[in-house]
């Protein structure tokens, strides 16, 4: 499916175009129908074969998606629609009033139909769509002339082209149409069949974030959300949430421009009927994400363009999906600042975002940082400009990894980083160059009169999150030995029984197994006491209990294990589901986690993972 956004002056012929076009009513309500304006989005849909020669398109009718959503006893595969051919318009208003509407409804559609009309001209609210789009980072569509039967369409497509020269819809090929007359309406099908072409193959495997830019409830369907999913899949099943404090809700039914289906792909016009509460706020403006695939934020450092560069106002609104959030904003220099959001929201790397201030577009803002660093007083901002003035803009591995030093593969994926080529040094530890070298030159200094260093104490210094990383990236010349640094030739004090155990649970971590010896099994080796104590000492095993040991890394993986259950308190139980042990892994690994305040125990046995810990794990 193809999903196309309308834009352009109010009054322009956008409705009426896309009536013409589909044989269906863009304006839902009474109040829209009476005044002949758009005040809200609005969804129709057409059929449009690529061998689109002019001829009638075969016009896919029936109720809107918003207005008709099936439950589950008819999400039948018989219902299913699976041509390719299927284009979804999202018509949006054209009135200046309406701007966070029109934004709402074209800010996750990948391509436009710029209306212009040809008795009318360019007006001042097609500028602020055209700046609106280029902000987006639209470059696909086309530019439509409309009304040609009541003037020629060369002056109005002259002023267009100039106006948007410069932009990235300079390129837009362009038609000429009249929807009362049926003229050029065979020729603009077939533009849009090779605007399909065109068009970039979406992300099937893709994480979800669906904005919703309409929500109800209906009596037998529960509540209904609306939105274009841009790519991803979503299932009947699937679980989404809509943030780290709200509600988890169950996808009970899906509609794809009227007809239920099992499954909807992006890019995609989606219904969806939920299971669950909807957040205070509602869900209009808000993202479904799929569990553990986004890390929500209040704080994003970003680059900004077009004329909020030269305003100095502290207060502004950006806008991204179906979302629009109040935003203050700490400039930094060189076009780069962080903005700190009215609510969270689910930033990746290189989102777009439309800033706008009192309902006037002022320009754009690239997400650069959706988890940034502390940045301290004023002057340390021209530090955060040169490093945010190097960014690439887009994801990159290797940059990610070089800026934060330390850093987990899991924060990394959640802001849209691909980490497949990633190579960890401990865990999912990634370790830049530099903090190599910083690390391995302490140690060197820890060490360099030929006494043991102390661990514990070098790893405070550091500022290490993790044990496991001091090991991983000692030189090869020292070793960690009962809590100490010590030169790699000096011996082993562990027994072979016991180093052959420590190797065995190490190599079960590199599985994501979380091992522990039982007492017999102990026995049966030939461990007793002694070793275990000084195994413990060395920093070779982690003690949970007087008969649980497990390697080091262990309540770390474990901790991270968790993450996808922060939502909600959860149960001994589902935490030992997660980490696949028996209970007699579970609860003293548990009971280390409360210990070390990764976990808090309710009083009614259930843990949450404790806020702390989600913002430390979300700023490395």
């Amino acid at each position: 499916m193809m999903v196309l956004a309308t834009a352009g002056h109010v009054d322009h012929g956008k409705s009426t175009l896309l009536r013409a076009l589909t044989g269906m009513e863009p304006d839902r309500t009474e109040e829209e129908r009476r005044r002949g304006l758009s005040i809200d989005l609005g969804y129709v849909w057409t059929s449009i074969p690529d061998c689109a020669d002019g001829a009638e398109s075969r016009s896919a009718r029936g109720p809107a998606p918003d207005d008709r959503v099936t439950s589950d006893d008819r999400v039948t595969s018989d219902d299913r629609v699976t041509s390719d051919d299927r284009v979804a318009f999202v018509d949006v208003p054209g009135h200046e009033r309406f701007l966070a509407t029109m934004l709402a409804g074209a800010g996750p559609v990948p391509a436009v139909l710029f209306a212009v009309a040809a008795d009318g001209g360019w007006m001042p609210q097609s500028q602020e769509h055209a700046t609106a789009l280029d902000a987006l980072g639209v470059r696909e569509g086309l530019l439509v002339v409309t009304r040609c039967d009541l003037a020629g369409p060369g002056p109005a497509l002259a002023r267009a082209r100039a106006a948007l020269a410069g932009t990235g819809l300079a390129e837009l090929p362009a038609v000429a149409v009249s929807a009362r007359t049926g003229q050029g309406l065979g020729e603009l099908r077939t533009a849009v069949a090779a605007l399909r072409n065109r068009l970039p193959a979406p992300r099937t495997d893709a994480p979800v974030r669906f904005w919703a830019d309409r929500a109800f409830a209906r009596p037998g369907h529960g509540l209904v959300a609306t939105g274009t999913l841009t790519e991803g899949s979503i299932a009947r099943g699937d679980v989404l949430h809509t943030g780290p404090e709200g509600p988890s809700l169950t996808v009970r039914g899906l509609e794809e421009l009227g007809r239920a289906t099992g499954r909807s792909t992006g890019p995609a016009r989606v219904a969806l009927s939920l299971r669950g509460e909807a957040p205070r706020e509602g869900l209009r403006g808000t993202a479904l994400c799929a569990p553990g695939t986004f890390t929500l934020t209040g704080t994003a450092d970003v680059r900004l363009a077009g004329a909020v560069l030269r305003r100095n106002s502290p207060r502004l609104t950006v806008h991204i999906g179906s979302a629009a959030v109040p935003a203050e904003v700490r400039r930094f220099g060189r076009g780069t600042a962080r903005l700190v959001l009215g609510r969270p929201l689910p930033l990746r790397i290189g989102d777009r975002m439309v800033v706008t201030e009192h309902r006037r577009v002022v320009g754009s803002a690239l997400v650069l940082d959706p988890v940034p660093p502390y940045v301290g007083p004023r002057r340390a901002g021209g530090l955060r400009a040169e490093t945010l003035a190097a960014h690439p803009g887009t994801p990159d591995l290797g940059h990610e990894t070089a800026v934060r030093g330390l850093v987990r593969t899991g924060t990394l994926s959640r802001i849209g980083v691909d980490c497949a080529e990633a190579a960890p040094v401990a865990g999912d530890w990634l370790v830049s160059a530099a903090e190599r070298r910083r690390i391995t030159g302490a140690v060197a200094e820890a060490t360099a009169d030929g006494e043991p260093a102390d661990a514990n104490s070098l790893i405070r210094r550091l500022g290490l999150p993790d044990r496991a990383l001091l090991a991983a990236l000692l030189p090869a010349e020292r070793a960690l030995r009962e809590g100490r640094i010590v030169r790699a030739d000096h011996a082993d004090p562990l027994p072979a029984a016991a180093r052959a155990l420590v190797a065995a649970l190490e190599a079960g971590l590199s599985r994501g197994e979380f091992l522990a010896p039982t007492p017999a099994e102990l026995a049966a080796l030939g461990i007793g006491r002694r070793e275990l104590a000084l195994a413990v000492r060395s920093g070779r095993l982690v003690r949970l209990s007087d008969t649980v040991h497990v390697a080091p890394g262990v309540p770390e993986r474990a901790a991270g294990a968790l993450t996808p259950l922060a939502e909600n308190p959860f149960t001994v139980s589902e935490a030992r589901i997660r980490w696949n042990v028996p209970r007699r892994i579970a609860l003293p690994l548990i009971e280390h986690l409360d210990r070390t305040g990764v976990t808090r125990r309710g009083p009614d046995d259930r843990r949450t993972l404790c806020p702390t810990r989600l913002t430390r794990e979300n700023s490395t």
